[in-house]
């Protein structure tokens, strides 16, 4: 007697990853919908898909829990969305996350390049990639740096609360170089500058012969989460370099924000 195959009962039918899809698609729409409950019509309208077919896709969406109704016969996201997000929040692990995309910038400028976080007026190194460089930029420091001279710093200070920032730039603020900025008029006006450009650059502010550039990281509220750096010996620096070094730090950052929901442009602001 010949036996059916396990395998042969779980090939996948046809049009059965475009279900998938489509359901998928109504959940980002849904999504999209800023808590709003939204109708049937409304939703087929808003996929490009016949009435039948969504209304097919929200009762499974339902039964699973991934779909509630209101009063008004309006669809919202469901608990189940609630829980999977929870459980992604709890368990990801965003040095993990992001080592794909460093080490292609690595492999791509040959620079040193770091992701770093906020931490309390510092920033606070999460991992580090070595320049394949010969002269490779070697800062001496060690997990953390302050936040007002470092662009990886800059890049996340710049967008914590304003209350954040004077009880920041209320403290001492020593000189590490004669480029160091010392007042808080000069930083303040640096923070507004990472604001205006999206991006945050370091020239010998901490380390003399080292200079840095950083791109914030953004998850799918908007908000910064960390950054993504380079650092680069000085002499490597100047104005012929600095637009690769530039733009290829930006599209390192929004890949990585991308990836967790966020912008895909970058984000500059007049404030």
């Amino acid at each position: 007697m010949n036996q059916e195959s396990v395998y042969d009962t779980e090939k996948p039918v046809a049009g059965q990853g475009v279900q998938v899809e489509r359901a998928l698609d109504v959940l980002e729409w849904l999504a999209a919908s800023a808590g709003e409950a939204r109708g049937l019509s409304e939703i087929a309208l808003g996929l490009g898909q016949p009435k039948a077919t969504v209304h097919r896709l929200l009762a499974v969406l339902r039964k699973r829990g991934y779909v509630t109704q209101d009063a008004q016969a309006g669809y919202l996201l469901g608990i189940k969305c609630f829980e999977l997000g929870n459980y992604w929040a709890q368990t990801f692990d965003l040095r993990n996350f992001a080592r794909p995309y460093l080490e292609e910038l690595n492999d791509e400028l040959g620079e040193t390049v770091q992701l770093a976080v906020y931490d309390q007026g510092d920033v606070v190194y999460v991992d580090k990639l070595q320049s394949t460089q010969l002269v490779i930029a070697r800062p001496e420091i060690g997990n953390r740096a302050p936040a007002t001279v470092v662009a990886t710093g800059r890049a996340l200070l710049a967008f914590q609360p304003a209350a954040d920032i004077r009880s920041l730039l209320g403290r001492p603020l020593p000189a590490y170089t004669e480029n160091t900025p010392t007042t808080p008029e000069a930083i303040t006006e640096l923070l507004g500058q990472v604001r205006r450009d999206g991006f945050a650059v370091n020239r010998e502010t901490y380390r003399k012969g080292i200079c840095g550039l950083a791109v914030p990281i953004r998850d799918s509220t908007g908000a910064v989460i960390a950054s993504v750096g380079i650092l680069v010996p000085a002499h490597r620096f100047g104005d012929e370099q600095f637009e690769t070094y530039r733009d290829a730090t930006i599209r390192t950052a929004l890949a990585i924000s991308s990836a967790l929901g966020g912008p895909i442009q970058l984000v500059t602001t007049a404030r």
